[in-house]
């Protein structure tokens, strides 16, 4: 029986769960949105909704209680200075409920992109399930939060096949024409002649 168990094991011992909890919490913070499995999700915002509520208070007892919270590791440490300097002015017209947990859709017909096709897709990115084991995903992220997309890189204009086809030409004919003096001048600096 799981009389007077309010935690959520999740299958793992204290300890472990203690690491799995705090690294989403400091992954949550510093991406603004993670996606995560379900009971992970729910077993975690309680920590992220206390850790912003002492970041709120301000004083530096609240930072040391979050320290505490989150452990001394640096990467804690960035966290709580983040939670403590950002996520307090975000949250200042908030008295709780700073994060929220979304389904994502279970199959391709809930889904409302057009996903891409090809065999280098990570399909797993795009539903609520894993691939692996099925397991329900949600993305868990910060009301309010400022998500910033990742840049794609600029590929250059496509030029037309007739428009190639006269680059080529005068490229060609530059060619032939500096050709000769490029020779020349070779043969001047090469060690033979010397």
């Amino acid at each position: 029986m799981r009389h007077m168990s309010a935690v959520k094991s999740l299958s793992r011992k204290p300890a472990h769960r203690l690491a799995t909890m705090r690294n989403m919490v400091i992954n949550l913070v510093e991406h603004g949105r993670i996606r995560t499995t379900i009971q992970k999700a729910k077993a975690a915002k309680p920590l992220a909704e206390q850790l912003i509520t002492l970041g709120k208070k301000g004083t530096p007892h609240h930072r040391r209680l979050a320290i505490s919270e989150l452990g001394s590791t640096l990467q804690a440490k960035k966290t709580v200075k983040k939670v403590f300097d950002e996520l307090t002015e975000r949250f200042k017209a908030r008295s709780g409920g700073y994060t929220r947990i979304m389904r994502l859709p279970t199959t391709i017909r809930l889904v409302q992109a057009d996903l891409p096709r090809g065999k280098k897709i990570n399909r797993s990115k795009f539903y609520g399930t894993r691939l692996g084991d099925n397991s329900t995903l949600v993305l868990w992220e910060l009301c309010e939060a400022e998500i910033v997309k990742r840049e794609k890189k600029a590929k250059p204009a496509k030029v037309k096949k007739a428009a190639k086809k006269k680059l080529k030409g005068n490229e060609l004919i530059e060619a032939a024409k500096t050709a000769p003096a490029i020779a020349k001048e070779a043969a001047a600096d090469s060690p033979k002649n010397a």
